[in-house]
């Protein structure tokens, strides 16, 4: 399981990459966020330009009545807009039904209550009287004008005039990339056929209900000419009419070899008259948000009574809404919760005049799931290894590049760059990598916890557990200091036990021991029946390990003391004998293989190595020369501090080489006292006297030693006597250097 963890970061980031792949709604939305932040920061700056709105507000409906008004007002207006000197009208309402008020209409209703002689005075006096609608398509003629069409999918297509435009096409056929609707509400034919442009006048909704995007090209589908098919926006097509302009030209993707993928897959520029306008795919411009500006305003009402600055109309385009708010038209931009409709429309006809667009370009997304996956491929592989908190300086590094570079973007180059959906899966991959690594860290520590505290003292398994990487499971070769202990006589006393009893008496003795191996910084390799194994340096570094090996051995034997008593306790208590027990303990320092040792199924923390075969050997040797604790050469060259007396030099069996061997007799305090001066002089006299072969003065040597009565030299002195006889005896090679063979382990 813990190995499967390291593909978690991996696995979240391909579904991350899957997600932003697929774009659901969601998605959609927290990038929109992101720009609309970005244009609240630094929206785009008002210019004036000639484009003015003559606003239908509440002023005009308090002076002229409730809307619709009568066609011959809307007349008046556009007479004093053409005196005015305005370029284009662009009228961003629907005239789909005939004026309720032209005088024919009202006399039709009327003759319903007249008699039939009071019929005929009115029907002459209807037609002597200039219908509505006729009225205002004669102003139509007196300058440019744009009419508004309504598209939906109601499935009605109503008898609309000829298109005003034309098209002209290079690349693929941008139609399947349009809205596409199969009904509209248009003007009625008498206006269509006089004005110079019929213009939609939708809105694209996000889901939120904000405008964020401008659509320049909507498509009616009836199976018809493209020209009849495809239709400007309200806002574009004044653009064109204001130009004089009859053509539009498209330029899609396939263009010249061009490639676009993603939303920008379809048109990918407008050109009109002068001016080229960079949409999306679907025809759209991003809106380049300004908010509302009151200074884009004229009154209906100030315009038709002629109280108005005339350079704010002349040769400018005039778009004709509302702001009423009972009228419905109020919309919701990034930055205007509430704004007339027709200020969306003289946003984006001012955004193309400036050529101040905000553009998305097909490469961006790419570049966007580009940083997702180089970014989300590094904190998973690193932060493992490194770990959280460095990993959080390239995290941190990451969101800085994500939020400071779409900024950039925005700011300098009018990009849009995602800044939300990279830094949440930055965010969200560096929390989970950390929490994998925790996870994981918190597995190895139990392993470790698990391995070792059965061979180290508690602090340090913690410590091993805090800083896996001060151990190298694999195995390594460093230098040891190795211990063996063994219990003498040991056969003898179990002959004495039933298997419970003799259980118990193991882990009695055993646990004591332990505790003073582990109190010394040492770690249990194991136990075989009575005896322990143990070693220091590994698994962590000790520089002190002769010297803890060494205090150990001495604590142990200070140990054996107390549990021999409790054994005289016992004895005392129940009445039933027990004797008391005596230890031999080994100590080499050389180098040694460390590691993890055994099968696939089963393993242990062990060492190999000649060092810890000789500590073997020297502990076997503690009984033949009759002391507790029999150390290395190795050992003692750097502990001169500690009461050391040489015992021999000799060859253990299994080794070529001799071993030069000491006993440890106690430590700093020991080596003061006095009785182990005069030991420790008796017993190098002793040395030199025995490899010089002056058996006399060593045999008197041996009998000043046995006199000491605060450590037991009986055995030590029995055996080198005994050796002293069988060599005069027998008699010694002439190249005897003074090595002694051993003959038992």
């Amino acid at each position: 399981m813990t190995r499967l963890l390291k593909f978690v970061p991996f696995v979240a980031l391909l579904l991350a990459v899957i997600i932003r792949v697929i774009d659901p709604a969601p998605i959609q939305q927290l990038r929109l966020s992101g720009f609309d932040q970005f244009q609240k920061i630094k929206p785009r700056e008002y210019q004036n330009l000639p484009v003015r709105i003559v606003d239908i507000d509440e002023k005009s409906l308090e002076t002229l009545g409730q809307w619709p008004w009568p066609r011959t007002v809307l007349a008046d207006l556009l007479g004093k807009l053409a005196n005015a000197g305005a370029a284009t009208v662009a009228f961003d309402v629907l005239f789909a039904e005939p004026d309720r008020t032209s005088p024919k209409r009202i006399i039709d209703q009327w003759q319903r209550f007249v008699s039939s002689k009071q019929k005929e005075k009115l029907s002459d006096l209807a037609s002597k009287l200039p219908d509505h609608d006729e009225v205002l398509a004669s102003r139509l003629n007196r300058l440019p004008t744009v009419l508004g069409v309504m598209f939906d999918n109601s499935g009605v297509i109503p008898k609309m005039a000829k298109p005003k435009w034309s098209y002209g096409k290079q690349g693929d056929d941008p139609r399947p990339f349009l809205p596409t609707y199969s009904g509209a509400i248009t003007a009625l034919g008498v206006l269509g056929a006089k004005t110079s442009g019929l213009g939609s006048i939708n809105s694209s909704l996000d889901n939120d209900g904000i405008i964020r995007r401008v659509p320049l090209l909507l498509r009616l589908k009836a199976n018809r000419s493209f020209s009849a098919e495809v239709f400007p926006s309200l806002s574009v097509e004044a653009l064109r009419v204001a130009q004089r302009a009859s053509t539009y030209l498209l330029r899609s993707s396939g263009a010249s070899g061009d490639q676009s993928f993603g939303e920008n897959t379809g048109l990918q520029k407008i050109r009109v008259g002068r001016v080229t306008v960079p949409t999306t795919g679907s025809g759209q411009i991003w809106l380049h948000d300004t908010g509302h500006v009151p200074a884009r305003y004229l009154s209906a009402v100030d315009v038709i009574k002629s109280q108005f600055p005339v350079s704010k109309v002349r040769g400018h385009i005039i778009l004709v809404g509302t702001s009423a708010a009972g009228l419905k038209d109020i919309r919701a931009t990034p930055l205007s919760p509430a704004i007339a409709g027709v200020e969306v429309h003289a946003m984006a006809l001012e955004q193309m005049m400036l050529g101040s667009h905000l553009q998305r370009p097909s490469w961006i997304p790419g570049a966007e799931l580009f940083w997702i996956i180089f970014l989300g491929t590094i904190l998973s592989i690193l932060i493992p290894r490194w770990g959280a908190l460095w990993c959080a300086l390239i995290a941190v590094g990451g969101l800085s590049v994500a939020l400071v570079g779409s900024w950039a973007a925005y700011a300098n180059w009018s990009l849009l760059v995602d800044p939300i959906y990279p830094a949440l899966v930055i965010i969200l991959l560096y929390l989970t990598g950390s929490f994998v690594a925790f996870i994981r860290t918190e597995s190895e520590k139990k392993y470790v916890r698990g391995a070792f505290s059965r061979y180290l003292s508690p602090d340090l398994v913690e410590k091993l557990a805090d800083e896996p990487d001060l151990l190298q499971l694999g195995g390594e070769t460093k230098e040891m200091t190795i211990m063996f202990s063994d219990i003498r006589g040991f056969t003898q006393i179990s002959e004495s036990m039933n298997a419970s009893e003799l259980t118990s008496f193991i882990n009695e003795y055993l646990t004591p021991m332990t505790d003073i191996i582990l109190k010394h910084q040492g770690t249990i390799d194991k136990y075989m029946g009575d005896a322990i194994m143990a070693f220091w340096n590994a698994p962590l570094d000790n520089p002190k390990h002769r010297e803890e090996a060494s205090r150990a051995a001495l604590s142990m034997m200070r140990g054996l003391e107390e549990f021999n008593q409790n054994l005289e306790t016992l004895t005392t208590q129940d009445g039933r004998k027990r004797l008391p027990i005596s230890i031999g303990i080994g100590i080499n320092t050389g180098f040694c293989c460390v590691g993890n040792m055994g099968s696939d199924q089963r393993f242990d923390y062990s060492v190999l190595g000649d060092t810890a075969n000789v500590a073997s050997r020297l502990e076997g040797q503690s009984k033949t020369y009759g002391v507790p604790i029999v150390v290395g050469q190795e050992t003692v060259n750097t502990l001169p501090d500690f009461a050391w007396l040489e015992l021999d030099l000799i060859r253990v069996i299994g080794k070529k080489e001799p071993v030069r061997i000491y006993a440890l007799v106690g430590d700093e305090t020991v080596k003061g006292e006095s009785w182990f001066s005069t030991a420790a002089i008796l017993q190098n006299n002793f040395i030199n006297q025995y490899r010089d072969q002056d058996w006399d003065n060593a045999m008197n040597s041996l009998a000043l030693i046995e006199n000491i009565d605060s450590y037991d030299f009986s055995v030590l002195s029995s055996l080198f006597r005994d050796r002293i006889n069988e060599y005069k005896e027998n008699g010694l090679e002439s190249d005897w250097d003074g090595v002694y063979s051993a003959t038992s382990k």
